[in-house]
C-alpha cells in the first residue's frame, strides 16, 4: 500500500491509478487495495484522470464509418465531415469542453505545412485553442477572420486565440484589432483600405481552413452586449427572422443575410468566402444553437460540422 502518496503529491495518485488500470490491467479493487483507498475512490480517480487529460481514450475506426447520427447528418446536408459529441447535461461548459476537444482533434488531422488557418473568436474557440496539442509546422499562418469587441467586460479572446494557435502550430499570427461593426459603410471602406489591414483581410480570404462558431442572435448576444446595436435594431432584426451570426454577420432562418445594410458595415470575411473554403469548420452545440446551426447549414456556409447529440437529432427531425 502507498498511504503517503496523496500527502506528498495529490496528483501523483491520479497517475498511479491510471497506470495501474490502463497499462497494467489491474482491477479497480486491486488498485484500491494497493493505494489504500476505497473502490469508489478509485473510480473517482480514474474519472478525474480522464477529465484532466492525463488519460486520453481514442477509438480507431479503420473504415472511418463514424456513428449513424454523423453519417445521416453528412448525407442530409452534403457535408465533408461531421463529428457528434455526447450530450450528458444542460451544462454549457461541459458541452463546450467536449466540442473543443473534438474540434482540436479534427484540426490536428487536417492542418499541414503551408496551411493558412482562419479563426473567429469567442469562448468556444478559446476552449479549442486550449485543447490543442503542440504540432510544429512550416510556413503556416493563423489569421483572425473578423473584427472583435473592444469592451473589456465582454472579452472575446480574439487576440489570445490567434496567438495561442500560432504557438501550438509554430505559425505566424495575424491579428485584426478592429471593431466587428462600424457606424457607416464609408467608414469601413476607409479602415479596410489601409494596406496592413487589407493584407490581413486578404489572408483571411485565402485561408484554406476556416474555424468558427455559430452564435445565437438576441438581446444576450455578445455583439448586442457590446453596444453594436440599439434595442430597437435588435427587435427589428428578430422580427425579420434573424437567428444567429457567423463571423459577426447576422443570418436569418433560411441562411440569408438578415440586413444587407448591416452587412456592408461589418468587418471581416464574407460568408460567400466561407462557402468556397476547402475546409469550413463550424463548431457549435447546445439547445440555444439549434436554430443558428440549421441556418448555417441552409446557407451552405460550412462543409464540416462539429456539434452535440441534441443539436444533431433536432437538425434531422426538423
Amino acid at each position: 500500500m502507498l498511504p503517503d502518496l496523496q500527502k506528498e503529491d495529490p496528483s501523483q495518485m491520479l497517475y498511479e491509478a491510471a497506470r495501474l488500470y490502463y497499462e497494467h490491467n489491474f482491477s479497480q479493487q486491486q488498485i484500491a487495495e494497493k493505494l489504500g483507498v476505497s473502490r469508489p475512490g478509485v473510480s473517482r480517480l480514474l474519472q478525474k484522470a480522464r477529465s484532466r487529460g492525463i488519460v486520453r481514450i481514442e477509438i480507431i475506426d479503420p473504415a472511418n464509418r463514424g456513428t449513424a447520427l454523423e453519417h445521416e447528418l453528412q448525407n442530409r446536408f452534403n457535408l465533408k465531415a461531421v463529428t457528434v459529441v455526447p450530450y450528458e447535461s444542460e451544462n454549457d461548459d461541459a458541452v463546450k469542453s467536449r466540442l473543443a476537444r473534438a474540434a482540436a482533434k479534427f484540426l490536428e488531422q487536417i492542418i499541414t505545412d503551408g496551411t493558412i488557418l482562419g479563426v473567429s473568436w469567442g469562448t468556444t474557440l478559446q476552449a479549442v485553442s486550449l485543447a490543442l496539442s503542440k504540432k510544429k509546422l512550416r510556413n503556416m499562418a493563423v489569421v483572425q477572420l473578423n473584427g472583435g469587441i473592444s469592451r473589456a467586460e465582454y472579452d472575446t479572446h480574439a487576440s489570445e486565440i490567434v496567438r495561442r494557435l500560432g504557438e501550438r502550430f509554430g505559425a505566424v499570427p495575424y491579428l485584426l484589432p478592429l471593431p466587428a461593426v462600424v457606424d457607416r459603410a464609408e467608414l469601413k471602406q476607409n479602415i479596410t483600405s489601409d494596406k496592413n489591414i487589407a493584407r490581413t483581410l486578404d489572408l483571411g480570404e485565402q485561408a484554406t481552413v476556416a474555424l468558427y462558431t455559430v452564435g445565437s442572435f438576441g438581446h444576450q448576444s455578445a455583439l448586442v452586449k457590446a453596444d453594436y446595436f440599439e434595442p430597437v435594431e435588435v427587435e427589428h432584426l428578430l422580427d425579420e427572422g434573424a437567428v444567429g451570426d457567423i463571423c459577426s454577420r447576422i443570418i436569418s432562418r433560411d441562411g440569408s443575410i438578415s440586413s444587407p445594410e448591416l452587412d456592408e458595415r461589418t468587418i471581416g470575411i464574407s460568408l460567400g468566402a466561407l462557402q468556397e473554403k476547402p475546409w469550413s469548420v463550424a463548431v457549435a452545440g447546445g439547445r440555444q444553437k439549434i436554430a443558428p446551426v440549421r441556418a448555417a447549414l441552409e446557407g451552405s456556409y460550412c462543409n464540416v460540422l462539429i456539434t452535440d447529440e441534441i443539436t444533431a437529432t433536432e437538425l434531422l427531425e426538423q
